[in-house]
């Protein structure tokens, strides 16, 4: 019996585009806030350090958030 393909709606699909977006955009600022830093043209600190990471971690679980719900919702669907 031949499975049925769905095509994914277009919203989950923004979502998980923006979530790819967001994942690559924080990963490699929370793996790497020095090189980050260099890039931004920030000062050598350790708080500007620990900011970066902050942020890198927060967008890295943004978008394993936005990939997760659209899988979900998708597969749910």
């Amino acid at each position: 019996m031949a499975s049925r393909a769905r095509a994914v709606p277009l919203d989950l699909q923004v979502m998980a585009l923006l979530g790819l977006l967001a994942g690559a955009l924080g990963l490699p600022v929370l793996i790497r806030p020095d090189a980050a830093r260099r890039l931004l043209g920030l000062k050598d600190s350790g708080q500007v350090t620990y900011i970066l990471r902050i942020g890198g971690t927060m967008l890295t679980a943004l978008g394993l958030i936005l990939l997760v719900f659209a899988l979900t919702f998708w597969k749910a669907a």
